[in-house]
């Protein structure tokens, strides 16, 4: 199925921040910055497509690593899945390179909506925290094209005001400190991080949240439980991003 051409979209946040603050309280307070996972919390990707896709990239460049089938991907960025996949050739960098760019291109070719799940009160929740008092961005293990191909193809066509992505850090527990910058350098202050909340469904992001001093909302439509996210001591669980102004009171309290 051919799919439109769709980028995610980046809001002005200076214009956002403007809009939301009076200037008399600038320096005391900022919005709630709001950052969504994609994978596993938005969308999933069927597991086979993504696989077979991988395995055939790996054989079409000769690369020895016959153990991506057993690999967990949850949680991770790109750039740390496709540089173990080097782990036999030196880390090479112009392999990763070319690597990068088939996969990039197979998957805008080739991903439709026939191969994701659109999860449930996606747009229930962008549209609240859309408002005024909120300025919603993405953290995510994706490369930027990557999250666009599949934001693209799930139909979540939303303008964000920033992303923290897998292409700027290989480990996930810099993607916060990449967010907390990107506010820095855009609204000319000192974030709070206490005033971040990510919303993911892996280990990993309850891992990186707390590791920022952000808050965490993990959520159990991935491949983790509830029980299995407890043991990471996430600010709040749910079984779906369903009511937002519920579940937000909640942790805004924490």
């Amino acid at each position: 199925m051919f799919l439109k051409p769709f980028h995610v979209k980046f809001r002005n946040l200076n214009d956002d921040y403007i809009n939301i603050l009076n200037k008399s309280i600038l320096s005391k307070v900022h919005p709630w910055v709001i950052l969504f996972d994609i994978d596993g919390t938005m969308l999933t990707v069927n597991r086979n497509f993504n696989r077979r896709l991988l395995r055939e990239l790996l054989d079409e460049h000769q690369i020895n690593y016959p153990d991506m089938e057993k690999d967990s991907f949850s949680g991770r960025t790109d750039h740390d899945i496709f540089t173990s996949f080097l782990v036999n050739h030196d880390y090479d960098h112009e392999l990763y390179q070319n690597f990068k760019s088939a996969y990039l291109q197979r998957l805008n070719e080739q991903l439709n909506e026939d191969l994701v799940e659109r999860h449930g009160f996606v747009d229930e929740a962008i549209h609240y925290f859309s408002q005024k008092g909120f300025i919603k961005g993405l953290l995510t293990g994706n490369y930027p094209i990557a999250a666009t191909y599949k934001l693209r193809a799930a139909q979540i066509e939303y303008d964000f005001s920033f992303g923290a992505f897998g292409e700027f850090d290989r480990d996930r527990n810099r993607l916060p400190h990449l967010a907390i910058e990107e506010v820095k350098k855009l609204l000319g202050l000192d974030p709070d991080p206490a005033r971040f909340v990510i919303i993911g469904d892996t280990p990993r992001d309850i891992i990186c949240a707390k590791e920022a001093g952000m808050k965490c909302v993990a959520i159990t439509t991935g491949k983790f439980d509830k029980k299995a996210l407890s043991e990471y001591q996430p600010d709040l669980i749910i079984d779906s991003l369903a009511k937002p102004e519920e579940w937000f009171k909640k942790i805004s309290k924490t």
